[in-house]
């Protein structure tokens, strides 16, 4: 569009000669209540929208029709008009009052509207200098300048001479018909774009029933091997939105000019200001260049970074300048990166397990557990483990780790004596501890005590019975039953007629032992005094595990 206007010199005034040379070429009679001009040169005209104060003249009496009106009214808006239209018994219709007859050059449609008899409003094609309302002997001059497409509430003068106040009797229209001119249309566009990528963080911990932890807060797990430790432990991946950072910002578009006008233009330049910033447009021709009546030129510009504020663009010709801007707006984003994101785990565990998806802004929370117990690995896979686990957003390469520790009760194995009523110890004999037993046919059932040093029971522990039994027909038999917290190892029983085991050593020597490995029933007996040896491994839930 045009930054300014160009209008056409007007003569400011009329001498008598013209004034009289006007009414005697508008003699012409009235068509149809329309005034038909003399051929006119063509003029540019350029429309506007106005309202403005009329100039009120009370003896009106130009002579030589709507020519002369308009000649008169020149007098008063010091602009000289070419053409013009009377209207009579005028009424909310519209008219079309002939530009250039003789050339066929048009008509300039003028519409009157909102006439209640006394004022009204109207609207023209081309752009008017002057409305002349007349009431009586009295008229309203309305003067445009510059020259208007439309106006409202147009009304003729209170004259006491009029039998009708504020009637209006005709209109008559007034302007300068438009000649050949250079008119550019120029349009523009300012596209944007750019990439956001989304920030996220990621946070993994794992947390037990009991809550026990070591080093720097390490979870941990004791599984006692009597099933007092099993409990759950709760994995908790927390998946956070940081926000987003914008980059790679771009701005570009066309700029379009159009030759609107009815003659060649000749581009000389084209000014492109982006933001504040001038810039080059490709338009794929060299300047100046003639763009031809009703040709379009598109351009186009291309430019990174971050722009604010509005796109403008001067086309120069060697006529005239013409404007065009458009505002720069960030909408949004034309790329996202890690908008979604996935989220997965690796353990030593599960394995790898989808998690599932996150979208921002939003954040997530996922969980997930697993029960630990003493009997899921028994006595010989007791000890210490670490179990790693890490979750990791697929997309951002980012991860975050939680370690676990359980720890497996392990038994701590001790020897173990059966001791009976009559027992005797091991003890001066031998070094070692221990128990015989003397028994006669019959059932008998004995403590079983491991760690009983000095065959001392205050040091051992009790961890079972011992059921023997000395049928009558000579057999010695010896059940071994332990209480559930301990586990038997090894057993080993002595069944003989002398208080201990007896062993060759050398060629004629027969000693004494109460080496387990050395132990043998002799059975069946003939009813006599038997001695009777109960030895066992027992393995003892370790007595120091647990937390401290």
């Amino acid at each position: 569009m045009k930054n300014f206007t160009r209008w056409q010199t007007y003569l400011a005034g009329f001498s008598l000669g013209a004034m009289a040379f006007l009414a005697s070429c508008a003699d012409g009679a009235d068509r149809n209540g329309i005034f038909e001009p003399e051929v006119a040169p063509v003029f540019e005209m350029i429309a506007t929208t106005a309202s403005v104060t009329p100039i009120s003249v009370y003896d009106w009496s130009p002579a030589g029709g709507s020519g002369a009106e308009c000649a008169l009214a020149s007098t008063y808006t010091g602009v000289t008009y070419d053409s013009y239209c009377k209207i009579n018994g005028w009424a909310n219709d519209t008219y079309s009052c002939p530009i250039d007859p003789g050339e066929d050059s048009g008509d300039n449609t003028i519409t009157i509207s909102n006439s209640d008899g006394t004022k009204f409003d109207w609207e023209a094609f081309y752009a008017i200098g002057a409305v002349i309302v007349k009431g009586g002997t009295a008229a309203n001059i309305y003067g445009y300048d510059p020259p208007a497409k439309s106006d409202t509430d147009l009304y003729a003068p209170d004259n006491p001479a009029n039998a009708k106040p504020f009637g209006v009797s005709h209109v008559t229209f007034c302007w300068n018909a438009p000649q050949d001119f250079e008119d550019l249309t120029v349009t523009k566009t300012a596209e944007t774009s750019y990439t956001r990528t989304h920030e996220w963080d990621i946070d993994k911990s794992v947390d037990t029933e009991e809550g026990y932890t070591v080093d720097d807060g390490i979870a941990k797990v004791w599984l006692y091997i009597d099933g007092s430790g099993d409990e759950t432990a709760t994995w908790t991946v927390d998946v956070t939105y940081e926000g987003y950072e914008d980059s790679g910002f771009n701005v570009s578009g066309e700029v379009t000019i159009e030759n609107t006008g009815t003659l060649d233009a000749v581009i000389t330049a084209i000014d492109d200001v982006l933001g504040g910033t001038a810039i080059s447009v490709d338009c794929g021709v060299e300047f100046p260049y003639t763009l031809p009546v009703g040709e379009t030129l598109t351009c186009t510009y291309d430019e990174d970074g971050y722009f604010e504020g509005f796109n403008e663009v001067t086309v120069t010709t060697e006529r005239d300048e013409y404007f065009a801007d458009a505002e720069i707006i960030w909408g949004d984003p034309t790329t996202e990166i890690n908008k979604t994101v996935n989220v997965k785990d690796i353990s030593d565990l599960f394995g790898e397990v989808e998690l599932g998806t996150v979208t921002a802004p939003n954040g997530a929370t996922f969980t997930y557990n697993k029960d630990f117990a003493w009997a899921d690995y028994g006595a010989d896979l007791c000890g210490g483990y670490d179990y790693d686990n890490t979750a990791i957003i697929v997309e951002t390469g980012q991860d975050a780790s939680a370690t676990l520790k359980v720890n497996v009760q392990c038994f701590v194995y001790e020897t173990a004596y059966a001791m009976g009523s009559a027992a005797q110890c091991f003890i001066p004999t031998f070094n070692q501890w221990g128990w015989t037993n003397p028994i006669l046919p019959g059932e008998y059932e004995w403590d079983l005590w491991a760690g009983a040093a000095q065959c001392d029971v205050t040091k051992g522990t009790l961890v079972g019975r011992v059921t023997v039994e000395y049928g009558d027909d000579g057999e010695v038999t010896v059940d071994f039953n332990l209480d559930e917290a301990y586990l038997l190892d090894e057993t080993h029983v002595y069944a003989g007629t002398t208080t201990f085991p007896q062993v060759t050593q050398g060629r004629n020597r027969t000693v004494s032992t109460v080496a387990p490995g050395q132990y043998t029933n002799a059975s069946p007996f003939d009813g006599s005094e038997v001695w009777t040896i109960a030895h066992a491994v027992v393995g003892l839930p370790d007595p120091k595990f647990g937390p401290k």
